[in-house]
């Protein structure tokens, strides 16, 4: 496939606004394409002339520095010409998966109380491709420390909180991800990400804000054979691909070894050495860490080579400090497991509206000039001889199931929102054959009546965003308890198939053939002829 392509040459990081670090780009080559969605492409010059007319529109309805804009809109290309309309007003943007429950989408929007609001995607494409505005509003002045854009994350305390991240740390992380990731014009970067997650944002800094064009199909996530063919369909060279997605794509070289896909960058979750021998030979592939609290990536190690085992975490950008501590903020020797802080330009300024969780987060500087801060990340590491951070695992229960960030406790207290749950509980099962399988146990609000699993998964669909819904919900009678009156995460039974009073043996060859599959699938013990297959867990 190749030799592994050269890192570009280094970018000078300026603390300017996202929104003068694209029109940088319209500048110098305004005919270059800039985003495509494999049916139509727009130029720079094109798409800084629709973001253009939409910044006017919403400059006159109040948008702008310290104001939120929500974009309640699906990936598209239209979405991509919102975000950066948002930018050039100088307010922040909050992208809002449509398809997350309607529960989620107004729960969002009230606690960010945006300036405005666009959630019609044909309103959108109107003002996009509408007449110029007669005169441009008067440019706000934007400062490196202003929001540039809001995501939500998951709570512990049962809620969600969206962090705020400033244009400082958009324009050092745009620099930096320039260089290491090796992008820039003639590159063409997939748009793989939700738009509520900041892998998205990364897509758009290694694109939009580095010369590259970004490709945008319409559809998506995509998985196994019809990522491999969006991949080599697209001639995609960069593309940000968890490991649980890269898992299902075909060995490269049944699939003509995508010869375009130069950089291959993996993150939020833990890459298996498997992975990184099957891919990286080639290309370039980097192992990308980071909180959203720290600007999308803290810490990066890469090129990774094939033989180097499970890849560490590596060391901070350009501009970001990674310090382990103790438990009283004291470093700990090198080979000493301790907690990581991570700090510098690329650190958000906090939770929105919340000063009080902010502060129990971002604590000051121990050993930094007056006002630093530090972000508490929760992330357990040591820091090898090489200098190189290896992650070692969580100082809380927050947990990462197929790339995603979840905070438990937001889905037990959904669960203990439903009048026939008393308590609950939910974990990651690790074990095989119920490997990263999120489950949920309950205990009824009334013993003479038992919630239904069914039913208690549907609850929490409708108020959670699909990879926020256990896998199974188990019911008990009582959670088991340790000596000390704890709740006993280790005697919690694997999710089984139906009460024995309803289940129904198989009768034929293909019914047995087919309950084999599904308990082995399923990891459950036995599996009758009318279990339903999501609600034992598919």
């Amino acid at each position: 496939a190749g030799t592994v392509p050269p890192a570009r040459a280094r970018h000078v990081t300026r603390h300017v606004p996202l929104g003068e670090l694209f029109t940088g780009w319209v500048t110098r080559d305004p005919d270059a394409p800039a985003v495509t969605d494999g049916r139509s492409t727009w130029s720079y010059g094109e798409l800084a002339r629709r973001a253009g007319r939409l910044a006017a529109h919403l400059a006159a309805s109040g948008a702008g520095p310290e104001r939120t804009v929500a974009l309640v809109l699906p990936r598209s290309m239209e979405l991509i010409a919102a975000e950066l309309a948002v930018a050039l007003t100088g307010a922040a943007f909050l992208p809002v998966d449509p398809d997350y429950p309607a529960e989620r989408r107004a729960l969002m929007l009230t606690d960010a109380a945006p300036a405005v609001v666009l959630d019609d995607p044909d309103r959108v494409r109107a003002l996009l491709d509408g007449e110029d505005p007669e005169a441009d509003p008067a440019p706000s002045r934007v400062l490196p420390d202003h929001a540039a854009y809001v995501i939500f994350t998951s709570g512990s305390t049962g809620t969600p909180k969206g962090v705020t991240v400033t244009h400082r740390g958009i324009a050092g992380f745009a620099a930096a991800a320039a260089d290491r990731y090796a992008v820039g014009p003639g590159d063409r970067v997939l748009q793989f990400s939700s738009p509520s997650f900041d892998a998205s944002v990364l897509e758009l800094c290694v694109s939009v804000l580095s010369g590259a064009l970004l490709v945008v199909p319409p559809h998506g996530p995509w998985l196994g054979d019809e990522l491999a063919a969006v991949l080599d369909e697209h001639r995609i060279t960069h593309a940000l691909i968890p490991p649980a997605a890269l898992a299902t794509l075909p060995d490269p070289a049944d699939i003509g070894g995508l010869p375009s896909l130069r950089t291959l960058i993996v993150g939020a979750e833990a890459c298996p050495a498997s992975l990184v021998d099957r891919w990286a030979p080639g290309r370039r592939m980097i192992n990308s860490y980071g909180p959203t609290e720290a600007t999308i990536v803290a810490t990066w190690t890469g090129p990774l080579t094939a033989g180097s085992g499970t890849p560490a975490i590596g060391g901070p950008l350009p501009g970001t400090e990674a310090h382990v501590l103790d438990a009283a903020l004291r470093p700990v020797p090198p080979g000493a497991e301790g907690e990581l802080y991570v700090g510098g330009d690329g650190l958000a300024r906090g939770y929105l509206g919340r000063p009080g969780l902010t502060a129990t987060r971002f604590v000051a500087h121990p050993s930094g000039p007056p006002g630093a801060r530090l972000y508490r990340t929760g992330d357990r590491v040591r820091r090898r001889a090489d200098g190189e951070l290896e992650f070692l695992g969580r100082v809380d229960r927050q947990v990462k199931v197929r790339g995603f960030r979840i905070e438990p406790g937001e889905i037990e207290a959904a669960l203990i929102h439903h009048p026939e749950v008393r308590e609950a509980v939910v974990v990651v099962r690790d074990e095989e054959p119920a490997r990263g399988r999120l489950i949920g146990y309950v205990t009824p609000a009334d013993p003479a009546r038992r919630p239904e699993p069914a039913r208690l998964r549907a609850a929490l669909a409708a108020a959670l965003p699909a990879h926020m819904v256990p896998s199974a919900v188990v019911v008990l009678d009582a959670l088991p308890l340790t000596p000390q009156h704890k709740i006993d995460l280790r005697a919690l039974p694997a999710p089984g198939g139906a009460p024995a009073e309803q289940h129904v043996e198989p009768r034929t060859d293909d019914e047995r053939t087919l309950a084999a599959i599904w308990a082995d699938v399923l990891g459950v013990d036995t599996v009758g002829v009318t279990d339903d297959f999501f609600d034992l867990g598919g």
